[in-house]
């Protein structure tokens, strides 16, 4: 009975000291560190359907948890024709995890991107705009946290 009841306050202690930002939703704090990304789309002719460019990237990013993106890097594929670009951008964040990054691209120029955190190893986005270019944008991609840590001991 004494354990039990033991058990039992010790268990409403540990609730009742949940962090006071456990109810907080997501911030920028949540999207933090480098992340490795990959996207891949196509342009459409504006009011048409029509595909004018297919496009794939991948690259890299640094968020610095505050709504910064620094030291983005990305190697582009647009019909073929290979780019490297360089990008930083400005983001929030909003408590169930949306939220927008306005970026600057070396060669696109700006886009503005959806964004979706699935925690803060992962998170999806969507390019909604990109003012210099003739079509519309329908480019989706992932990315994850990447890690220094990682396993090698399977390398054999």
């Amino acid at each position: 009975m004494f354990q039990t009841t033991l058990r039992t306050c010790a268990l409403a202690a540990a609730l009742f000291a949940a962090p006071a930002w456990a109810d907080e939703g997501f911030t920028n704090r949540d999207f933090k560190g480098d992340y490795a990304f990959h996207l891949n789309g196509v342009l459409t002719q504006s009011g048409a359907s029509v595909v004018t460019a297919y496009d794939a990237a991948v690259g890299r990013l640094t968020a610095d948890g505050a709504g910064a993106i620094t030291k983005g890097t990305r190697s582009v594929s647009a019909n073929g024709a290979i780019f490297e670009e360089t990008f930083s951008c400005t983001y929030n964040i909003n408590a169930d995890g949306t939220g927008k990054a306005n970026c600057n691209f070396s060669v696109f120029g700006p886009a503005t991107l959806d964004i979706v955190l699935r925690d803060d190893e992962e998170f999806y986005f969507n390019v909604t705009t990109m003012p210099n270019t003739t079509g519309k944008p329908v480019l989706q991609g992932i990315g994850k946290r990447q890690s220094p840590e990682l396993d090698r001991g399977d390398r054999g």
